[in-house]
């Protein structure tokens, strides 16, 4: 999700970054704890559908130590995620486990690594690969593209012309705007010091773990980890709540993903964003919508329609309506963080094109 936002703000920009606030910006990276079971807990930011896009944080208790699914987006976000963790737990963090390569789930970890030098960091191969390659290059202008979306953001809090939800929804984005240039700036990339393909077992008599690679979806390294004493699962962002994030996706390979998922005998999925599941509906509903986009978008690319024509010719406000509801806010992020993207992948994917990861 990171990079998508930070493209989103490249394109939008209309002016030069927010100036620098004279004192601190705030920690809009600011984080909270719930308790999942007795040996899970979940790590979040309170305003899932505002800027800066965290992902969730999971921290599983075993034995000696604990295992962690992602770190936080920033080096602010990760101190944050530490400190949280030092709240319920003296135990040493052994493992963290990266769901996916996007920024938002992984650019904390120096901070882990500054509070428990001894961790082994683990991820698909796949992750690896696009840590140490162009796929992670934005990270370089992360902070400017930040700051030139709050910019715009500015100018779009001020249209009287728009509904007041939305124009609420950017204000909010651009008084972020000092704390994300400033949490997003001399950032490192920490990749896995040990990589998988299919799973690999954090073996423990009261908290046993496995990671496990279902397929492809959100990214092509997307990794699932188990908890199966506590029937609890963290999906990363093949699962994302209230609206699905779909920059670089496989749609048909994702659906396959969610229900292999879904298989899984779980009492709580935690997704990549957003609150904790406790059935199957939601992710029932994402694939519903990723069907749906794929049998409007691929008659039409099979066909040689171009992709801004199939846009005009699809359908999609019923799913607008089923995921946003009447949220102008909401309704804007789903065509922004979705839809597009979406339809722009169901169409490659129609046509026999490769999606490759970091690119649009």
């Amino acid at each position: 999700m990171a990079r998508t936002w930070a493209m989103l703000g490249a394109v939008l920009a209309l002016g030069s970054p927010l100036a620098a606030a004279a004192q601190a910006p705030p920690d809009v990276f600011a984080r909270q704890t719930l308790a999942v079971t007795d040996r899970v807990h979940l790590i979040y930011k309170p305003a899932v559908t505002d800027p800066p896009f965290e992902g969730n944080v999971v921290v599983i208790e075993q034995s000696a130590g604990l295992v962690v699914v992602d770190a936080g987006g920033s080096p602010v976000s990760g101190r944050d995620v530490v400190d949280e963790i030092r709240k319920f737990s003296r135990k040493p963090v052994r493992w963290l486990i990266y769901t996916h390569y996007h920024g938002d789930h992984n650019l904390g970890a120096g901070a882990f690594r500054q509070a428990w030098p001894k961790l082994r960091i683990v991820s698909t191969a796949a992750t690896r690969t696009n840590m140490t390659g162009p796929a992670m290059d934005y990270v370089r202008t992360y902070a400017k593209s930040y700051g030139d979306m709050a910019a715009f953001a500015a100018t779009q809090a001020r249209d009287e012309h728009l509904p007041q939800a939305l124009r609420d929804g950017w204000a909010r984005t651009a008084a972020a705007g000092p704390g994300m240039v400033a949490g997003y700036t001399d950032m490192s990339v920490y990749p896995a010091d040990q990589t998988f393909t299919d799973r690999f077992s954090i073996p423990d008599h009261a908290a046993p773990v496995e990671v496990m690679f279902l397929g492809r979806g959100n990214t092509d390294g997307d990794a699932v980890v188990w908890a199966p004493k506590q029937r609890v699962v963290a999906s990363g962002d093949l699962v994302v709540a209230p609206i699905p994030y779909a920059a670089h996706t496989y749609p048909g390979e994702w659906i396959a993903t969610l229900k292999r998922l879904e298989g899984l005998d779980f009492a709580y999925l935690v997704p990549g964003h957003g609150p904790v599941e406790t059935d199957r509906a939601y992710v029932d509903k994402v694939i519903t919508a990723l069907d749906n986009v794929r049998a409007q978008v691929g008659p039409l690319a099979r066909a040689d329609v171009l992709l801004d024509e199939v846009r005009k010719r699809i359908d999609l406000k019923p799913m607008r309506h089923d995921f946003a509801g009447d949220d102008p806010w909401l309704g804007f992020l789903f065509g922004a963080v979705f839809a597009g993207d979406l339809v722009s992948n169901a169409y490659k994917e129609a046509r026999g094109e490769t999606v490759i990861q970091g690119r649009g």
